[in-house]
């Protein structure tokens, strides 16, 4: 967990960005996709994203969308995302700044009824922009969502494996996210350096027993 007056962990600078070994025994160039010819996912796995938005609303269903993406139900059973477990640990929360038919402030989302609970009122960007580390101005962003992990709801079957398998997952829902945002035309940007425990108490929870694990921005 980050806290306030600790620095980032030192990155090393040394590692190439991709391996490449010298002698492979073969090399098999793969077929190349053509991007725009297959249409849905393949458009948005290889659309841009982390671009920063430039201000507007989201509408209430384009909201939905991405919150189903990253967090839903299939037909009332499994989740959109994969689950590396036999159970999913995540929650999914929403900062809303600016969606059409919803007022601005913190909702939980229940999976169950795909439906959002309102839990307090108020714009909290500025707030959130002291929390999230190098995200300067949140002003543009109309949306956010946080992940958070409940290791308790894992920890007898997987005992120490629990945050490994929270890790797993937050990555696989926030990737579903970002996808889900880009094939709609707007912006999922993924933050994963923030203050933990002062996240956590901006959505009214205890740090220890459901950590944030990360956030996503949408906006246009």
């Amino acid at each position: 967990m980050l806290a306030r007056g600790q620095g980032a962990p030192p990155v090393a600078t040394h590692a190439s960005r991709f391996k490449v070994y010298a002698n492979p025994q073969e090399r098999v160039l793969l077929p190349r996709l053509d991007v725009g010819q297959h249409g849905d996912v393949w458009d948005a796995l290889a659309g841009a994203r982390g671009e920063p938005a430039e201000g507007g609303s989201l509408q209430q269903a384009e909201l939905a969308r991405v919150l189903w993406a990253t967090a839903g139900l299939v037909d009332g059973r499994q989740r959109t995302h994969l689950v590396p477990g036999d159970m999913s640990g995540l929650e999914a929360y929403v900062l809303v700044h600016a969606v059409r038919e919803l007022s601005p402030g913190r909702y939980h989302y229940d999976a169950r009824e795909h439906a959002l609970e309102q839990l307090a009122l108020g714009d909290v960007r500025h707030d959130l922009t002291q929390v999230l580390l190098g995200e300067g101005d949140l002003e543009a962003y109309a949306a956010t969502v946080v992940l958070t992990g409940v290791p308790t709801r894992l920890v007898a079957v997987h005992g120490p494996r629990v945050y490994r398998l929270l890790a797993l997952e937050a990555g696989a829902a926030t990737q579903a996210a970002v996808v889900a945002a880009t094939a709609m035309a707007f912006t999922g940007c993924l933050v994963a350096n923030f203050y933990d425990s002062e996240l956590a108490a901006l959505l009214e929870l205890d740090a220890g027993l459901e950590p944030p694990l990360a956030v996503v921005l949408l906006g246009r």
